[in-house]
C-alpha cells in the first residue's frame, strides 16, 4: 500500500516539474502558427499556396534595410518568385518578440510594415492576390499600423507586444 502512495505522489511531482520547467508551447504555437526553421522550409511551405520560384539570398527584394537592423531579429533573408513574377521575401527570425517591437517602433515613425508571420518567420508578399494565397498556409498577418482594426469575425490573436494586430483579416 505504502508503494502505491509513494508512486501516485512521485507521479504527481514529476508532472509538476515537467509542468513547471517550461514544456510549454512556443510563440504562435497557440495559435495554430507554423513554424519553418530554415530557409529551405519557408521555400516550402510558400511554394505550396504560390509560385516560389528561384530562392536567392542576396540582394533584390523588400525589406532589405530591416534584415540589416540588428534591432529586428532577421536571422536570414530570402526572395522568391511567384506567379506574376513579383517576389516573395522571406524571413528567418530568430527572436519573434524583438521582431515585433522593432516593427511597433518603425510603425510609429510611419515605416512599420504588414507581414505574414508564423512561429519562427514573416512573410512580405509582392501582391494582394499572393498575401491572400499565403493566408492558406496558416500564417497570420502581423501589422502595427495606427488606427488598425481587425473586424468582427475575424481572428485576432495575442501578440508578443501590444498595439499590433495578428489577424486573419486582410484589408484590400
Amino acid at each position: 500500500m505504502r508503494v502505491k502512495r509513494t508512486a501516485a505522489v512521485l507521479g504527481t511531482a514529476l508532472t509538476a516539474l515537467v509542468t513547471l520547467t517550461g514544456c510549454s508551447s512556443a510563440w504562435g504555437e497557440d495559435a495554430g502558427l507554423p513554424a519553418a526553421g530554415d530557409m529551405a522550409a519557408m521555400e516550402k511551405l510558400v511554394g505550396a499556396h504560390t509560385m516560389c520560384s528561384d530562392l536567392r539570398t542576396d540582394g533584390g527584394g523588400a525589406l532589405r534595410e530591416q534584415s540589416a537592423d540588428p534591432a529586428w531579429a532577421i536571422s536570414e533573408r530570402g526572395v522568391c518568385g511567384d506567379d506574376d513574377r513579383d517576389t516573395v521575401t522571406l524571413l528567418s527570425v530568430s527572436d519573434m518578440q524583438k521582431f515585433q517591437e522593432a516593427n511597433k517602433a518603425a510603425a510609429a515613425k510611419g515605416k512599420g510594415v504588414r507581414v505574414l508571420v508564423g512561429q519562427d518567420f514573416a512573410l512580405f508578399p509582392g501582391d494582394e492576390k499572393t498575401a491572400k494565397a499565403l493566408l492558406a498556409s496558416d500564417v497570420l498577418l502581423f501589422t502595427c499600423e495606427k488606427g488598425f482594426k481587425v473586424p468582427d469575425g475575424y481572428r485576432n490573436e495575442k501578440l508578443l507586444v501590444d498595439g499590433c494586430a495578428l489577424t486573419d483579416y486582410l484589408p484590400g
